[in-house]
Protein backbone atom coordinates (compact mmCIF):
# COMPACT_ATOMS: atom_id res chain seq x y z
CA UNK A 1 0.00 0.00 0.00
CA UNK A 2 2.49 3.32 -1.01
CA UNK A 3 0.34 5.79 0.10
CA UNK A 4 -0.15 4.91 3.08
CA UNK A 5 3.72 3.59 3.37
CA UNK A 6 4.78 7.27 2.69
CA UNK A 7 2.64 8.48 5.10
CA UNK A 8 4.04 6.05 7.63
CA UNK A 9 7.50 6.71 6.33
CA UNK A 10 7.07 10.91 6.51
CA UNK A 11 5.37 10.20 10.04
CA UNK A 12 8.15 8.37 11.05
CA UNK A 13 10.69 11.06 10.51
CA UNK A 14 9.05 13.40 12.54
CA UNK A 15 10.50 13.97 15.87
CA UNK A 16 8.05 13.62 18.45
CA UNK A 17 5.45 11.67 15.98
CA UNK A 18 1.65 12.87 17.02
CA UNK A 19 -1.59 11.74 16.17
CA UNK A 20 -5.23 12.66 16.15
CA UNK A 21 -6.55 9.57 17.63
CA UNK A 22 -6.13 7.73 20.26
CA UNK A 23 -5.82 3.78 20.15
CA UNK A 24 -8.83 3.30 21.53
CA UNK A 25 -10.53 6.34 19.21
CA UNK A 26 -8.99 4.40 16.20
CA UNK A 27 -11.14 1.09 17.88
CA UNK A 28 -14.39 3.58 18.61
CA UNK A 29 -17.41 2.21 16.16
CA UNK A 30 -17.17 4.24 12.68
CA UNK A 31 -20.09 7.27 12.70
CA UNK A 32 -20.15 8.41 9.04
CA UNK A 33 -21.84 12.02 10.50
CA UNK A 34 -18.60 12.99 11.01
CA UNK A 35 -16.92 12.81 7.42
CA UNK A 36 -17.08 15.26 4.66
CA UNK A 37 -19.41 14.77 1.49
CA UNK A 38 -16.15 14.19 -0.35
CA UNK A 39 -15.00 11.74 2.12
CA UNK A 40 -18.15 9.58 1.95
CA UNK A 41 -17.87 10.19 -1.81
CA UNK A 42 -14.11 8.76 -1.99
CA UNK A 43 -15.41 5.61 0.75
CA UNK A 44 -18.69 5.36 -1.92
CA UNK A 45 -16.11 4.95 -4.76
CA UNK A 46 -13.49 2.47 -3.44
CA UNK A 47 -16.51 0.30 -2.38
CA UNK A 48 -17.98 0.12 -5.77
CA UNK A 49 -13.79 -0.21 -6.80
CA UNK A 50 -14.09 -3.66 -4.71
CA UNK A 51 -17.46 -4.93 -5.94
CA UNK A 52 -19.68 -4.22 -3.37
CA UNK A 53 -21.61 -0.55 -4.03
CA UNK A 54 -23.68 -0.15 -7.01
CA UNK A 55 -25.84 3.07 -6.56
CA UNK A 56 -25.40 6.92 -6.60
CA UNK A 57 -21.88 8.22 -5.13
CA UNK A 58 -23.28 11.44 -3.59
CA UNK A 59 -21.66 11.58 -0.41
CA UNK A 60 -25.31 10.40 1.63
CA UNK A 61 -24.50 7.58 3.44
CA UNK A 62 -27.60 5.81 3.59
CA UNK A 63 -28.13 2.03 4.22
CA UNK A 64 -26.95 1.12 1.06
CA UNK A 65 -23.61 2.43 1.95
CA UNK A 66 -23.56 1.15 5.04
CA UNK A 67 -24.27 -1.99 4.08
CA UNK A 68 -21.69 -2.25 1.72
CA UNK A 69 -18.83 -1.05 3.99
CA UNK A 70 -20.07 -4.37 6.14
CA UNK A 71 -20.15 -6.69 2.94
CA UNK A 72 -16.16 -5.18 2.54
CA UNK A 73 -15.47 -5.93 6.35
CA UNK A 74 -16.66 -9.31 6.15
CA UNK A 75 -14.66 -10.17 2.52
CA UNK A 76 -11.76 -8.82 4.58
CA UNK A 77 -12.56 -11.22 7.75
CA UNK A 78 -13.36 -8.38 10.10
CA UNK A 79 -16.35 -8.68 12.26
CA UNK A 80 -18.96 -5.92 12.85
CA UNK A 81 -19.98 -3.00 13.80
CA UNK A 82 -17.19 -1.42 12.15
CA UNK A 83 -14.67 0.44 13.75
CA UNK A 84 -12.42 3.49 12.66
CA UNK A 85 -9.43 1.74 11.86
CA UNK A 86 -11.47 -0.47 9.25
CA UNK A 87 -12.17 2.46 7.56
CA UNK A 88 -9.17 4.03 7.29
CA UNK A 89 -7.66 0.90 5.88
CA UNK A 90 -10.81 0.97 2.96
CA UNK A 91 -9.71 4.35 2.65
CA UNK A 92 -5.61 3.80 2.11
CA UNK A 93 -6.55 0.52 0.43
CA UNK A 94 -9.05 2.86 -2.28
CA UNK A 95 -6.51 5.35 -2.62
CA UNK A 96 -3.64 3.27 -4.03
CA UNK A 97 -6.24 1.64 -6.46
CA UNK A 98 -7.07 5.24 -7.54
CA UNK A 99 -3.81 6.27 -7.91
CA UNK A 100 -3.07 3.07 -9.37
CA UNK A 101 -5.38 3.64 -12.42
CA UNK A 102 -4.84 7.51 -12.06
CA UNK A 103 -8.86 7.71 -11.47
CA UNK A 104 -10.22 11.45 -11.84
CA UNK A 105 -13.45 12.72 -11.63
CA UNK A 106 -13.40 15.04 -15.23
CA UNK A 107 -15.91 17.67 -16.81
CA UNK A 108 -16.79 17.21 -19.86
CA UNK A 109 -17.57 20.42 -20.64
CA UNK A 110 -19.71 20.56 -23.93
CA UNK A 111 -22.25 17.33 -22.75
CA UNK A 112 -22.28 19.54 -19.00
CA UNK A 113 -21.46 16.17 -16.91
CA UNK A 114 -19.16 14.91 -14.87
CA UNK A 115 -17.74 11.17 -14.39
CA UNK A 116 -14.81 8.88 -13.29
CA UNK A 117 -11.95 8.25 -15.56
CA UNK A 118 -9.22 5.95 -15.41
CA UNK A 119 -6.79 9.04 -16.76
CA UNK A 120 -3.76 6.91 -16.31
CA UNK A 121 -4.45 4.05 -17.86
CA UNK A 122 -7.68 5.13 -20.84
CA UNK A 123 -6.97 5.16 -24.41
CA UNK A 124 -8.91 6.80 -27.30
CA UNK A 125 -10.55 4.72 -29.88
CA UNK A 126 -11.75 5.18 -33.72
CA UNK A 127 -14.54 6.92 -33.79
CA UNK A 128 -17.81 6.86 -35.41
CA UNK A 129 -20.74 8.86 -36.81
CA UNK A 130 -22.44 8.53 -33.46
CA UNK A 131 -19.83 8.15 -30.37
CA UNK A 132 -16.67 9.04 -29.27
CA UNK A 133 -15.11 5.96 -27.45
CA UNK A 134 -12.54 4.66 -25.52
CA UNK A 135 -11.12 1.70 -23.59
CA UNK A 136 -9.22 1.31 -20.33
CA UNK A 137 -6.14 -0.76 -21.07
CA UNK A 138 -6.10 -2.84 -18.02
CA UNK A 139 -9.82 -4.35 -18.30
CA UNK A 140 -12.80 -5.12 -20.77
CA UNK A 141 -14.32 -1.59 -19.44
CA UNK A 142 -15.16 0.58 -22.46
CA UNK A 143 -16.66 4.27 -22.61
CA UNK A 144 -19.21 5.63 -25.88
CA UNK A 145 -19.87 9.25 -25.32
CA UNK A 146 -22.22 10.83 -27.39
CA UNK A 147 -24.15 14.69 -27.76
CA UNK A 148 -27.41 14.38 -29.61
CA UNK A 149 -30.86 14.62 -29.92
CA UNK A 150 -33.94 13.11 -28.97
CA UNK A 151 -33.77 10.73 -32.01
CA UNK A 152 -30.74 9.12 -31.26
CA UNK A 153 -31.46 9.20 -27.61
CA UNK A 154 -34.51 6.91 -28.20
CA UNK A 155 -32.33 5.08 -30.46
CA UNK A 156 -29.37 4.27 -28.24
CA UNK A 157 -32.20 2.90 -25.34
CA UNK A 158 -34.33 1.06 -28.15
CA UNK A 159 -30.71 -0.60 -29.46
CA UNK A 160 -29.72 -1.42 -25.64
CA UNK A 161 -33.40 -3.16 -24.79
CA UNK A 162 -32.92 -5.18 -27.56
CA UNK A 163 -29.60 -6.80 -27.08
CA UNK A 164 -30.73 -7.81 -23.91
CA UNK A 165 -30.00 -11.42 -22.89
CA UNK A 166 -33.53 -13.71 -23.55
CA UNK A 167 -34.24 -14.33 -20.02
CA UNK A 168 -32.92 -11.84 -18.47
CA UNK A 169 -34.64 -8.18 -16.84
CA UNK A 170 -33.12 -4.87 -17.99
CA UNK A 171 -33.00 -1.94 -15.23
CA UNK A 172 -34.97 0.67 -17.00
CA UNK A 173 -35.46 4.47 -15.35
CA UNK A 174 -37.51 7.34 -17.28
CA UNK A 175 -38.39 10.79 -16.63
CA UNK A 176 -38.41 13.95 -18.64
CA UNK A 177 -34.85 14.69 -18.46
CA UNK A 178 -33.17 11.18 -18.12
CA UNK A 179 -33.17 8.36 -19.02
CA UNK A 180 -31.35 4.76 -18.23
CA UNK A 181 -30.94 1.19 -19.41
CA UNK A 182 -28.72 -1.84 -17.76
CA UNK A 183 -29.34 -4.72 -19.59
CA UNK A 184 -26.94 -8.00 -19.48
CA UNK A 185 -26.02 -9.56 -23.15
CA UNK A 186 -24.80 -12.62 -24.26
CA UNK A 187 -21.55 -14.05 -22.97
CA UNK A 188 -21.86 -12.31 -20.05
CA UNK A 189 -21.44 -8.46 -21.23
CA UNK A 190 -23.26 -5.89 -19.03
CA UNK A 191 -24.31 -2.41 -21.31
CA UNK A 192 -25.09 0.35 -19.29
CA UNK A 193 -26.55 3.69 -21.18
CA UNK A 194 -27.92 7.00 -19.76
CA UNK A 195 -28.79 10.17 -21.53
CA UNK A 196 -29.13 13.56 -19.41
CA UNK A 197 -30.93 16.01 -21.01
CA UNK A 198 -28.78 19.47 -20.60
CA UNK A 199 -27.58 22.90 -22.00
CA UNK A 200 -26.23 22.18 -25.71
CA UNK A 201 -29.02 18.58 -26.01
CA UNK A 202 -28.93 15.08 -24.96
CA UNK A 203 -25.69 14.38 -23.66
CA UNK A 204 -25.59 10.22 -23.33
CA UNK A 205 -22.91 7.64 -21.35
CA UNK A 206 -22.76 4.16 -22.69
CA UNK A 207 -20.92 1.70 -20.99
CA UNK A 208 -19.55 -2.15 -21.59
CA UNK A 209 -17.87 -4.47 -19.65
CA UNK A 210 -17.66 -8.25 -19.07
CA UNK A 211 -19.24 -9.36 -15.82
CA UNK A 212 -15.72 -9.82 -14.10
CA UNK A 213 -15.35 -6.40 -14.41
CA UNK A 214 -18.73 -4.61 -13.21
CA UNK A 215 -17.35 -3.19 -10.37
CA UNK A 216 -15.68 -0.66 -12.60
CA UNK A 217 -18.55 -0.03 -14.67
CA UNK A 218 -20.47 0.09 -11.56
CA UNK A 219 -17.95 2.57 -9.96
CA UNK A 220 -18.32 4.73 -13.11
CA UNK A 221 -22.22 4.89 -13.65
CA UNK A 222 -22.28 5.69 -9.98
CA UNK A 223 -19.95 8.78 -10.51
CA UNK A 224 -22.35 10.24 -13.63
CA UNK A 225 -22.96 13.86 -12.35
CA UNK A 226 -24.96 16.80 -13.94
CA UNK A 227 -22.82 19.54 -14.11
CA UNK A 228 -19.27 19.94 -12.83
CA UNK A 229 -18.57 17.85 -9.41
CA UNK A 230 -15.60 17.42 -7.24
CA UNK A 231 -12.48 14.98 -7.69
CA UNK A 232 -11.88 11.37 -6.24
CA UNK A 233 -9.84 12.17 -3.64
CA UNK A 234 -9.58 12.78 -0.12
CA UNK A 235 -9.54 16.22 1.33
CA UNK A 236 -6.36 17.60 3.29
CA UNK A 237 -6.72 17.58 7.13
CA UNK A 238 -10.28 15.65 7.03
CA UNK A 239 -11.11 13.08 9.47
CA UNK A 240 -9.92 9.83 7.29
CA UNK A 241 -6.00 11.73 6.60
CA UNK A 242 -5.92 12.19 10.86
CA UNK A 243 -6.60 8.64 10.89
CA UNK A 244 -3.96 7.36 8.51
CA UNK A 245 -1.75 9.46 10.06
CA UNK A 246 -2.45 8.22 13.73
CA UNK A 247 -2.64 4.82 12.54
CA UNK A 248 0.60 5.38 11.15
CA UNK A 249 1.82 6.34 14.52
CA UNK A 250 -0.24 3.30 16.50
CA UNK A 251 1.60 0.99 14.03
CA UNK A 252 4.91 2.68 15.45
CA UNK A 253 4.22 2.35 18.24
CA UNK A 254 3.05 -1.11 18.49
CA UNK A 255 6.34 -2.10 16.46
CA UNK A 256 6.05 -2.05 13.10
CA UNK A 257 8.67 0.46 13.01
CA UNK A 258 10.10 -0.14 8.86
CA UNK A 259 7.36 0.39 6.68
CA UNK A 260 8.08 0.51 3.18
CA UNK A 261 6.18 0.29 0.05
CA UNK A 262 5.73 -3.42 0.61
CA UNK A 263 3.68 -3.13 3.69
CA UNK A 264 0.83 -5.07 3.27
CA UNK A 265 -2.72 -4.86 4.75
CA UNK A 266 -2.69 -8.08 6.92
CA UNK A 267 0.14 -6.90 8.26
CA UNK A 268 -1.93 -3.32 9.20
CA UNK A 269 -4.66 -5.44 10.19
CA UNK A 270 -3.00 -7.50 12.38
CA UNK A 271 -1.06 -4.57 14.33
CA UNK A 272 -4.43 -2.47 14.59
CA UNK A 273 -6.45 -5.75 15.73
CA UNK A 274 -3.91 -6.48 18.54
CA UNK A 275 -3.92 -4.23 21.36
CA UNK A 276 -0.11 -2.64 22.32
CA UNK A 277 2.04 -4.73 23.91
CA UNK A 278 2.87 -2.32 26.74
CA UNK A 279 -0.30 -0.88 28.62
CA UNK A 280 -1.54 2.68 27.91
CA UNK A 281 -1.27 4.49 31.11
CA UNK A 282 -4.44 6.01 32.68
CA UNK A 283 -5.09 9.22 33.13
CA UNK A 284 -4.91 11.70 35.60
CA UNK A 285 -7.82 11.56 37.27
CA UNK A 286 -9.99 14.94 36.22
CA UNK A 287 -13.85 16.02 36.34
CA UNK A 288 -15.85 14.09 33.96
CA UNK A 289 -16.51 15.79 30.94
CA UNK A 290 -19.86 17.22 30.11
CA UNK A 291 -21.29 14.91 27.26
CA UNK A 292 -21.24 16.03 24.27
CA UNK A 293 -24.15 17.15 22.61
CA UNK A 294 -26.03 15.38 19.96
CA UNK A 295 -25.53 16.21 16.24
CA UNK A 296 -28.43 18.70 15.26
CA UNK A 297 -31.19 16.79 13.41
CA UNK A 298 -33.30 19.66 11.06
CA UNK A 299 -36.09 20.74 12.84
CA UNK A 300 -39.88 20.84 10.83
CA UNK A 301 -39.63 24.58 11.32
CA UNK A 302 -36.25 24.53 9.10
CA UNK A 303 -37.49 22.96 6.38
CA UNK A 304 -39.42 24.73 3.53
CA UNK A 305 -42.24 23.78 0.68
CA UNK A 306 -39.32 22.34 -1.89
CA UNK A 307 -42.24 20.71 -4.40
CA UNK A 308 -45.42 19.04 -4.59
CA UNK A 309 -47.29 16.34 -6.52
CA UNK A 310 -50.84 14.59 -6.88
CA UNK A 311 -51.48 11.20 -4.86
CA UNK A 312 -54.68 8.76 -4.21
CA UNK A 313 -55.85 6.62 -1.87
CA UNK A 314 -55.50 2.87 -2.58
CA UNK A 315 -56.83 1.65 0.35
CA UNK A 316 -59.15 1.81 3.29
CA UNK A 317 -56.05 1.71 5.53
CA UNK A 318 -54.51 4.79 4.36
CA UNK A 319 -52.34 3.90 1.35
CA UNK A 320 -51.67 5.84 -1.29
CA UNK A 321 -49.58 5.69 -5.03
CA UNK A 322 -47.35 8.71 -6.03
CA UNK A 323 -44.44 8.81 -7.90
CA UNK A 324 -41.31 8.11 -6.70
CA UNK A 325 -39.55 11.27 -8.20
CA UNK A 326 -42.82 13.30 -6.54
CA UNK A 327 -40.61 11.74 -2.79
CA UNK A 328 -37.45 12.17 -3.56
CA UNK A 329 -35.20 14.12 -1.43
CA UNK A 330 -37.95 15.20 0.67
CA UNK A 331 -37.66 15.09 4.78
CA UNK A 332 -41.42 15.37 5.57
CA UNK A 333 -44.17 14.65 3.65
CA UNK A 334 -47.85 16.28 3.98
CA UNK A 335 -51.29 15.42 3.07
CA UNK A 336 -53.60 18.38 3.65
CA UNK A 337 -51.37 19.77 5.99
CA UNK A 338 -50.45 16.70 8.37
CA UNK A 339 -46.80 14.51 8.18
CA UNK A 340 -47.46 11.06 6.14
CA UNK A 341 -44.91 8.72 5.86
CA UNK A 342 -43.11 7.02 2.70
CA UNK A 343 -43.33 3.25 3.14
CA UNK A 344 -41.80 2.59 -0.35
CA UNK A 345 -40.18 3.97 -3.16
CA UNK A 346 -38.82 2.15 -6.87
CA UNK A 347 -37.54 4.26 -9.26
CA UNK A 348 -37.25 2.13 -12.02
CA UNK A 349 -41.54 2.41 -12.08
CA UNK A 350 -41.19 5.30 -11.01
CA UNK A 351 -43.28 4.47 -7.97
CA UNK A 352 -43.97 5.46 -4.09
CA UNK A 353 -46.36 4.03 -1.48
CA UNK A 354 -47.02 6.68 1.16
CA UNK A 355 -49.62 5.91 4.45
CA UNK A 356 -51.73 8.41 5.56
CA UNK A 357 -54.57 8.19 7.93
CA UNK A 358 -57.39 5.21 7.36
CA UNK A 359 -59.73 6.51 4.83
CA UNK A 360 -63.23 6.39 5.06
CA UNK A 361 -65.02 2.97 4.08
CA UNK A 362 -65.21 2.39 0.17
CA UNK A 363 -63.66 5.74 -0.29
CA UNK A 364 -60.54 4.37 -2.36
CA UNK A 365 -59.46 4.33 -6.14
CA UNK A 366 -60.33 1.02 -7.86
CA UNK A 367 -58.38 -0.71 -10.04
CA UNK A 368 -59.51 -1.49 -14.06
CA UNK A 369 -58.89 -5.87 -14.02
CA UNK A 370 -58.30 -5.79 -17.35
CA UNK A 371 -55.62 -2.69 -19.47
CA UNK A 372 -56.86 0.16 -21.48
CA UNK A 373 -57.15 -0.03 -24.98
CA UNK A 374 -55.73 1.92 -27.68
CA UNK A 375 -57.71 4.79 -28.06
CA UNK A 376 -59.47 4.35 -25.01
CA UNK A 377 -61.40 7.67 -23.19
CA UNK A 378 -59.91 8.64 -20.02
CA UNK A 379 -59.66 11.02 -16.97
CA UNK A 380 -56.76 12.38 -15.55
CA UNK A 381 -57.22 14.24 -11.89
CA UNK A 382 -54.15 15.66 -9.63
CA UNK A 383 -53.33 19.06 -8.72
CA UNK A 384 -50.91 20.97 -11.52
CA UNK A 385 -48.99 24.27 -10.47
CA UNK A 386 -49.97 24.30 -6.79
CA UNK A 387 -49.58 27.99 -6.00
CA UNK A 388 -50.99 29.17 -9.65
CA UNK A 389 -53.47 26.65 -9.90
CA UNK A 390 -56.22 25.77 -6.98
CA UNK A 391 -58.32 22.85 -6.26
CA UNK A 392 -58.38 19.75 -8.03
CA UNK A 393 -58.10 19.75 -11.78
CA UNK A 394 -59.44 17.47 -14.07
CA UNK A 395 -58.39 16.21 -17.92
CA UNK A 396 -59.47 14.27 -20.41
CA UNK A 397 -58.11 12.53 -23.82
CA UNK A 398 -57.45 8.90 -24.73
CA UNK A 399 -54.71 6.41 -24.66
CA UNK A 400 -52.55 7.28 -27.27
CA UNK A 401 -50.38 4.08 -27.64
CA UNK A 402 -49.66 0.95 -25.01
CA UNK A 403 -46.45 1.86 -24.82
CA UNK A 404 -43.88 4.65 -23.67
CA UNK A 405 -41.22 6.47 -25.26
CA UNK A 406 -38.71 4.18 -27.36
CA UNK A 407 -41.03 1.14 -26.55
CA UNK A 408 -40.95 1.31 -22.54
CA UNK A 409 -43.53 -1.32 -22.06
CA UNK A 410 -43.71 0.42 -18.16
CA UNK A 411 -45.39 3.30 -19.34
CA UNK A 412 -48.47 4.27 -21.92
CA UNK A 413 -48.60 7.76 -23.49
CA UNK A 414 -52.12 9.43 -23.07
CA UNK A 415 -53.32 12.59 -24.77
CA UNK A 416 -55.18 13.55 -21.53
CA UNK A 417 -53.49 17.45 -20.87
CA UNK A 418 -50.90 17.48 -17.82
CA UNK A 419 -48.79 20.00 -16.39
CA UNK A 420 -45.90 20.18 -13.52
CA UNK A 421 -47.47 19.05 -10.29
CA UNK A 422 -50.03 16.34 -11.90
CA UNK A 423 -47.23 13.66 -11.74
CA UNK A 424 -48.63 11.11 -9.32
CA UNK A 425 -52.22 11.08 -10.22
CA UNK A 426 -55.23 8.93 -11.33
CA UNK A 427 -55.59 8.22 -14.90
CA UNK A 428 -59.05 6.64 -15.06
CA UNK A 429 -60.96 4.87 -17.91
CA UNK A 430 -64.68 6.06 -18.70
CA UNK A 431 -66.22 3.70 -15.56
CA UNK A 432 -63.42 5.61 -13.10
CA UNK A 433 -61.44 2.96 -13.01
CA UNK A 434 -57.73 3.10 -12.79
CA UNK A 435 -55.64 2.46 -15.32
CA UNK A 436 -52.40 4.09 -15.04
CA UNK A 437 -50.73 6.82 -12.39
CA UNK A 438 -49.51 10.01 -14.58
CA UNK A 439 -45.48 10.11 -14.64
CA UNK A 440 -44.54 12.69 -16.81
CA UNK A 441 -45.50 14.98 -20.20
CA UNK A 442 -42.87 15.28 -23.19
CA UNK A 443 -41.12 18.17 -23.40
CA UNK A 444 -42.15 19.89 -26.15
CA UNK A 445 -39.02 22.63 -26.62
CA UNK A 446 -37.07 19.62 -26.97
CA UNK A 447 -39.01 18.06 -29.62
CA UNK A 448 -39.77 21.11 -31.81
CA UNK A 449 -36.01 21.85 -31.95
CA UNK A 450 -34.96 18.30 -33.06
CA UNK A 451 -37.94 17.70 -35.97
CA UNK A 452 -38.93 20.98 -36.16
CA UNK A 453 -42.66 20.26 -34.80
CA UNK A 454 -44.14 20.58 -32.15
CA UNK A 455 -45.88 17.57 -30.30
CA UNK A 456 -50.01 17.91 -29.12
CA UNK A 457 -50.55 16.54 -25.56
CA UNK A 458 -47.88 13.71 -25.49
CA UNK A 459 -48.22 12.48 -22.15
CA UNK A 460 -47.29 9.39 -20.07
CA UNK A 461 -48.54 7.55 -17.06
CA UNK A 462 -47.12 3.93 -15.87
CA UNK A 463 -49.44 1.11 -16.38
CA UNK A 464 -52.12 0.50 -14.43
CA UNK A 465 -50.97 -3.62 -14.05
CA UNK A 466 -47.18 -2.34 -13.28
CA UNK A 467 -49.18 -0.04 -10.37
CA UNK A 468 -50.83 -3.31 -8.80
CA UNK A 469 -47.75 -5.16 -9.39
CA UNK A 470 -45.53 -2.77 -7.13
CA UNK A 471 -48.68 -2.68 -4.67
CA UNK A 472 -48.44 -6.41 -4.25
CA UNK A 473 -44.65 -6.57 -4.08
CA UNK A 474 -45.09 -4.13 -0.67
CA UNK A 475 -48.12 -5.47 1.16
CA UNK A 476 -50.71 -3.79 -0.40
CA UNK A 477 -53.66 -5.69 -2.14
CA UNK A 478 -55.20 -3.53 -5.00
CA UNK A 479 -58.77 -2.68 -4.84
CA UNK A 480 -60.37 -4.18 -8.28
CA UNK A 481 -63.62 -2.43 -9.94
CA UNK A 482 -66.50 -4.19 -11.28
CA UNK A 483 -65.54 -6.14 -14.80
CA UNK A 484 -68.90 -4.81 -16.24
CA UNK A 485 -69.25 -1.22 -14.46
CA UNK A 486 -71.09 1.06 -16.29
CA UNK A 487 -69.86 4.29 -17.91
CA UNK A 488 -69.56 7.51 -15.54
CA UNK A 489 -71.23 11.07 -16.41
CA UNK A 490 -68.09 13.49 -16.64
CA UNK A 491 -69.73 15.64 -13.27
CA UNK A 492 -70.03 12.00 -11.21
CA UNK A 493 -66.43 11.09 -12.21
CA UNK A 494 -65.30 14.20 -11.73
CA UNK A 495 -66.75 13.80 -7.66
CA UNK A 496 -65.19 10.35 -7.41
CA UNK A 497 -61.95 11.82 -8.39
CA UNK A 498 -61.87 14.39 -5.97
CA UNK A 499 -62.88 12.06 -3.18
CA UNK A 500 -59.82 9.83 -3.68
CA UNK A 501 -57.08 12.32 -5.25
CA UNK A 502 -54.70 14.76 -2.82
CA UNK A 503 -52.16 17.06 -2.92
CA UNK A 504 -48.87 15.62 -1.13
CA UNK A 505 -46.11 18.46 -0.51
CA UNK A 506 -42.32 17.64 0.09
CA UNK A 507 -40.37 19.69 2.78
CA UNK A 508 -36.87 19.77 3.02
CA UNK A 509 -34.06 21.76 4.75
CA UNK A 510 -33.20 24.28 2.30
CA UNK A 511 -29.73 23.53 0.82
Amino acid sequence: MRILSAILSATMAAATPAYAYTVEEMWAEFDASKLTVEEKRFLQFGLALNGKYSALMDGAWGNGSQRALEAWARNAGLDPPIENWEVVLLAAESADRVQADGWEQRYFEPMDISFAVPAGRMRQEPATDVFLNYAHTTSSLRYSLNLGDLPQVVGIHTYALSSALPGTAPYMLRREKVLITSVEQAEGTILYARSDLRRNGWSSVVLSAAKRDQNLLNAVSGSITKGWSSGIKLPPGGEIMEGIASMATILAEAGQDQPNEHASLDAMREGMTAPPATPVPSPAPQQPAAAPAPPATPKPSDQALQGSGTAFFVSEQGHLITNAHVVEGCETLKIDGRPVSLLAADESFDLALIKDAPQEAGVVAKFAPRPAGQNADITVAGYPLAGLLSGLNVTRGSVSSLKGLGGDAIRMQISAPVQPGNSGGPAVDAAGRVVGVVVSKLDAKLVADATGDIPQNVNFAVRGEIAKLFMFQNGVEPVLGDEDAPTLDPVTLGKDLEGVTRLVECYAVPK
